[in-house]
């Protein structure tokens, strides 16, 4: 719906939003969303997504127009454009109430197609997965600030990103609505961690791409201070893709040179979803040594598991960890510090575990569930109309 049409609005339940996601149907978040949106919000809701995006719900309607890429270079880039111009079209033409962009394919081309196609649509808004990329230059911070600027409403996942757009990025308050991210439990809700393994050891897991800013070099370092006969009793899986371009460092040969290959194992490679039940219910602990982040689905996936975690005292997981309670935090980027954690990890009787996993299960429920995260989202939503509607009507 044009903005120049505000004032014969539907009402709210009719609300008509353009989700815009590329990673589907890998893309938990959104599916998830989208299935409290329209159930139970009444959301008339369509998705924009890849050409190859097999996901269906009730209700949604689906526009496949992203190309999904290929491995010829040139027909790529050329169907790529064809892309932004066929999203372009949906936007122009569509006449919604809501244009919702999730992740972006590529923000350099597609920030700019928001921010000119935005008087097409009620009102504009983001989740904010990322503030900035993890390599960001001095050209993207312009770009994302100009996309920050231009949206009328802005979705993070937890205050410390509310309190980075409004500090370095000089966004309003009253444009930022904090929404947690829900955890896993509807999809991988069948192996619980914890087991009593055959081997008799402890077993831990750092899942997700490698990046440099996740600290696994900090990880293998606090591993080879561990005291050898401490080691024995103890296995680590570093299992995620990994790409040249982000992270070089080989940390096979990293853990070879410190010593540590003997309870260390690296997985490099994309986890296929079938086996995250094995990958993550075979574990006792989660592993977060990161450096920084904005926001971590790796966390929430461990704690749809029942996974106590440890993690860095950063900002965002003194948010969503309770030290002592579902996790143990210690000092972000001290080897030492992180030795010391697993040592005492590995010390907690099995009473202090289930009592840390009976924790995690009423975090996930009170705080992590998508019907809480789309009943903020669709108040948010309404909340923006209200205000689109009055700057309208004067």
């Amino acid at each position: 719906m044009s903005i120049n049409n505000f004032s014969s609005f539907r009402r709210w339940i009719a609300v008509k939003v353009l989700m815009v996601e590329f990673y589907l149907p890998e893309s938990v978040y959104t599916l998830e969303l989208a299935k409290e949106l329209r159930h139970e919000h009444n959301v008339d809701l369509t998705i924009f997504c890849r050409e190859n995006a097999g996901a269906e719900l009730d209700g949604v309607k689906w526009k496949r127009d992203f190309y999904a890429g290929g491995k010829k270079k040139f027909k790529a880039i050329f169907e790529y454009g064809r892309s932004l111009l066929r999203l372009r079209r949906e936007i122009t033409c569509g006449h919604y109430d809501v244009v919702h962009v999730q992740m972006f394919k590529n923000a350099k081309y597609e920030i700019p197609l928001y921010c000119r196609a935005k008087k097409h649509c009620g009102f504009l808004v983001h989740t904010v997965h990322n503030l900035l990329p993890h390599e960001a230059t001095a050209e993207d911070r312009e770009l994302y600030q100009r996309f920050y600027e231009t949206c009328d409403l802005l979705i993070v996942h937890n205050e410390h990103c509310k309190k980075l757009l409004m500090e370095e990025h000089k966004i309003s308050e009253k444009k930022i609505c904090v929404t947690p991210h829900g955890a896993y439990t509807q999809v991988h809700a069948g192996a619980q961690a914890g087991r009593v393994h055959p081997d008799g050891k402890k077993h831990f897991v750092q899942f997700g791409i490698m990046r440099k800013y996740k600290g696994i070099d900090i990880l293998l370092e606090a591993v080879s201070k561990i005291p050898e006969e401490k080691r024995e009793k103890l296995q680590i899986v570093i299992a995620g893709a990994q790409f040249q371009a982000m992270d070089p460092t080989d940390y096979q040969a990293l853990a070879d040179r410190l010593g540590v290959s003997d309870c260390v194992t690296i997985r490099t490679g994309h986890v296929p979803d079938q086996e995250l039940d094995e990958l993550f219910g075979n574990s006792d602990f989660a592993l977060f040594p990161y450096r920084n982040i904005y926001g971590s689905g790796a966390l929430l996936m461990a704690y749809s598991y029942g996974l106590p975690v440890i993690a860095s005292d950063i900002p965002v997981f003194r948010e969503e960890t309770k030290d002592g309670e579902t996790g143990i935090l210690f000092a972000s980027e001290n080897p030492e510090a992180l030795g010391k954690a697993i040592l005492e990890a590995m010390e907690w009787s099995q009473t202090r575990y289930e009592e840390c996993q009976e924790r995690i299960g009423d975090l996930v429920k009170e705080t992590y569930s998508w019907k809480r995260s789309a009943k903020i989202l669709a108040e948010a939503y309404q909340r923006q109309w209200e205000k689109t509607k009055k700057r309208v009507d004067r």
